[in-house]
């Protein structure tokens, strides 16, 4: 199972699109915390997965320390695999705190939109000073440490224009893996849409250029979009869960399908539980029903097994409703894989021995 933990409501941050909702100081207590680890490894699968969030988890490294202790004792003695994750804005790492995540083997998700231009556009400070320097710091101690981390740019109308540049400088820093993860809730002209698609068509290239050059980088919309391809779209366990085999724990202690629904934890219809009495299958029930999309049109998309209408939180995000997935989407979606089907194109004729092991993985292509 997949259990995470908002450790906190609160943020050092003021991010213009942030889905998290009011920050305000309430953090997991150490009760809800057991709770939720008990709720983890209670499931049979062999594998669990415990994920730090927020707010900016970091504000509670004491808490993120302890949960960690406590998994890592849990994990020893009924032998299952543990598999640790942190998503940060990074602006609170110190060295220390960058090697305890390297040494106990922690996947780190650093959210960095990229140039300082992008980044200081979207995610200035609670006081609306620049955060750039801070957070460039906390990337450049995950690099030093040799940490297992991945950038997270959220792409926005405030930063698009700057995509291209953000994906180059990433790279050019040793990022091993870029994350570009679109603001559906955002309003986009048409001009910001023609940014977005200059903005895929740079990175697609450079991806390409970097397999070329035995210098393979993974960015996670082209890749993903290939491997969609070779697979003849997203598998069942590729889809969102909404809360089959994974969980999002509020510091309250309730129960989400999904981090990104925790927001405020003011919204009973998204809630599925809570760690005292477990997840309510009543309440999965009601939004499996309501997940879909829903979306009569999709019906005869020659791309709909390869789209991601299926995520719950984007869908809400741009429509209200868990099911419906909106027209912003589903151009980015075409637009998507008409990019990195050029680039898939482009490395397969080449043979380039780092994209065949990548994205056919699992198939014969001698």
């Amino acid at each position: 199972m997949d259990v995470s933990l908002v450790l906190t409501h609160d943020c050092n941050l003021g991010c213009t699109y942030c889905y998290a909702g009011e920050k305000f100081r309430k953090a997991m207590s150490l009760e809800v915390m057991d709770r939720a680890l008990d709720l983890g490894f209670a499931d049979d699968a062999a594998k669990i997965q415990l994920s730090f969030f927020g707010g900016e988890p970091l504000l509670e490294w004491g808490r993120l320390v302890r949960a960690t202790a406590e998994a890592e004792a849990r994990a020893a003695a009924t032998g299952k695999k543990l598999v640790l994750t942190v998503t940060t804005n990074g602006t609170l790492l110190t060295d220390e705190r960058a090697a305890y995540l390297a040494a106990h083997g922690f996947f780190v998700g650093l959210s960095i939109d990229g140039i300082r231009e992008a980044h200081d556009a979207t995610r200035p400070t609670r006081g609306g000073k620049a955060s750039f320097d801070e957070a460039e710091r906390g990337l450049d101690l995950l690099l030093a440490h040799d940490a297992w981390f991945e950038t997270i740019s959220v792409v926005d109308p405030a930063n698009v224009r700057h995509l291209g540049a953000t994906v180059r400088w990433l790279a050019e820093k040793g990022v091993p893996r870029i994350a570009l993860n679109p603001n559906f809730s955002a309003e986009w002209s048409d001009e910001d849409l023609a940014a977005w698609e200059r903005g895929y068509g740079e990175a697609a290239e450079l991806y390409v250029a970097r397999s070329l050059a035995d210098q393979p980088l993974y960015i996670n919309v082209i890749e993903d979009k290939l491997i969609t391809h070779v697979k003849g779209g997203y598998a069942a366990d590729d889809k969102c869960s909404m809360g089959h085999g994974a969980v999002a724990v509020a510091p309250s202690g309730n129960l989400y399908p999904c981090e990104r629904m925790v927001e405020e934890d003011r919204d009973p219809s998204l809630r599925i539980g809570d760690v005292f009495r477990g997840i309510d299958r009543g309440r999965m029930m009601c939004l499996d029903a309501q997940s879909g999309p829903v979306n009569d049109e999709c019906g005869g998309c020659a791309v709909k097994g390869r789209c991601m209408s299926f995520c719950a939180c984007a869908n809400r995000a741009e429509t209200g409703s868990i099911g419906i997935a909106g027209g912003v989407q589903c151009w980015h979606e075409q637009m998507l894989i008409r990019i990195a089907d050029v680039a898939g194109n482009t490395l397969w004729r080449a043979k380039n021995r780092y994209f065949l092991a990548r994205v056919y993985a699992y198939r014969d292509v001698a």
